[in-house]
């Protein structure tokens, strides 16, 4: 790692230190709840406050789907907010003047671009093969951003509608990342039936569209430099303000979103608090037997009082919920939940949106200050990196155990390489851990009483 990358237990972001006093601004109160499936060891969770002065603190929301170990996202997890907090302005805006909203809005967007860039091009110059995903879901009083790359998706629940959060970058259900990448003159193809590398000319293969060299089934993500210069970290970002009475976010790994639709999720566990929410999913999960891979949850409820739970506000905004339908109910077709962008805006469940943007497009100037696209001898830089793929695996993405992680001190000392601050709370393979928390004011409490994060690894 190079010597400008500081440890996170070493930035006094991570202290929340600010020379200013907090502000306090409109913002509901949150909780949160996290449950993880481990098979391959590649998912990372991590939630954290930002070091914008507000009160209560505004949040980090992330999961990182690894390919090829879990290094790139452990990486991703124990950099993104340190470099976020030196992009972000120190001040909210104030939330009554939807100008000054707006233009903030816009800072906070152009500030995650950049730490996507600075991301990728330090991990890069790491020298590890490995990639990943993000989706990182930042709340600043009502202020929504998602920001994603790759497939791990979210959505949101007003109680009466959703709204899909993310934009997909899975090649096989994207038609304009797939002829951006022919467009380049890129190779894809699915996974050939001797299970080596891309289907010959002509044959059907197996699976999902994917990137050669490499095998990747998405466009965009961090590392993955052995895809080439055309995979990249530039998200899609949507913005919304969110509902005064409450909402509910729903944060899960491409484990999760294979089995099941926005909808069903949104349905299965909408009138259940945060904690049994997650457990319901991550049930249907594991009673599904059609694929077996990694997944990750994180379900935030976020509430108009301290004293108001989620189921509450979903029944006042949905007082009529569909029932079983008894004996023959299995045989009528799903009906999905109305989309958030369909609803009348002086009717439930409308939100106000701010932004909704691929920053490839938007902003194409970060594209020249992606490191990647400057590599002029690519297989020499395969051949010399520090970490080659570790085997080849084509699940979806191409160690069993999950694990908490306490950056902050060892012995009484901060840590200095977050590879080690690393504390095992789970040693069996493919276990469930659920972990929830509430955040009122100050304070974001925990089972682990950490002000300093939660993440979920490979130890």
């Amino acid at each position: 790692m190079r010597g400008g990358l500081q440890p996170i237990a070493e930035h006094a972001a991570y202290r929340m230190e600010s020379a200013e006093p907090p502000t306090t601004i409109p913002s509901p109160f949150s909780c949160h709840s996290t449950a993880s499936r481990v098979v391959k060891g590649e998912d990372v969770l991590y939630i954290h406050p930002l070091a914008i002065a507000t009160q209560p603190p505004s949040m980090l929301y992330m999961v990182c789907d690894g390919h090829s170990g879990s290094e790139a996202a452990n990486y991703v997890a124990a950099n993104f907010v340190r470099i976020l907090n030196s992009f972000l302005p120190p001040k909210p805006p104030n939330m009554a003047s939807p100008k000054e909203v707006e233009m903030f809005s816009e800072v906070v967007r152009q500030a995650i671009v950049e730490t996507f860039v600075r991301l990728d091009n330090d991990w890069i110059s790491v020298g590890h093969m490995s990639g990943t995903t993000v989706t990182a879901t930042i709340v600043i009083g009502y202020l929504l951003t998602v920001a994603n790359i790759g497939d791990s998706s979210a959505v949101l629940d007003t109680g009466c509608s959703i709204l899909e959060l993310t934009g997909s970058h899975r090649i096989q259900s994207n038609p304009e990342e797939q002829a951006r990448l022919r467009g380049a003159g890129c190779t894809l193809a699915p996974l050939g039936f001797h299970l080596q590398g891309p289907a010959r000319q002509g044959e059907l293969g197996v699976g999902p569209l994917r990137l050669w060299p490499g095998g990747l089934c998405v466009s965009r993500s961090v590392g993955d430099l052995d895809a080439g210069p055309e995979v990249m970290p530039l998200p899609h970002i949507r913005q919304v303000l969110l509902p005064s009475n409450g909402a509910r976010i729903i944060v899960c790994s491409d484990g999760v979103w294979d089995l099941m639709s926005l909808s069903k999720a949104v349905k299965l566990c909408r009138f259940k608090p945060a904690s049994a929410a997650t457990a319901a999913l991550m049930g249907a999960v594991s009673r599904d037997l059609r694929l077996l891979d990694d997944a990750s949850i994180i379900v935030v409820d976020l509430l108009p009082t301290d004293g108001t739970s989620w189921p509450t506000v979903a029944l006042q905004a949905n007082p009529k919920p569909e029932k079983s339908g008894g004996l023959f109910a299995c045989f009528r077709p799903e009906l999905d939940e109305p989309d958030s962008r369909d609803v009348h805006s002086s009717g439930p469940g409308h939100l106000a949106f701010l932004a909704d943007l691929d920053s490839l497009r938007v902003y194409p100037q970060m594209r020249a200050a992606l490191q990647r696209t400057h590599i002029q001898h690519l297989a020499t830089v395969l051949s010399n990196a520090v970490g080659g793929k570790p085997g080849i695996d084509y699940t979806m993405h191409g160690a069993n155990k999950v694990s908490l992680y306490r950056g902050y001190t060892e012995n009484g000392m901060p840590r200095t390489n977050s590879s080690t601050a690393v504390a095992d709370v789970a040693s069996d393979g493919a276990n469930h851990s659920n972990h929830s928390a509430h955040s009122a004011g100050t304070q974001v409490l925990s089972e682990t009483s950490s002000p300093h994060g939660i993440m979920l690894s490979e130890a």
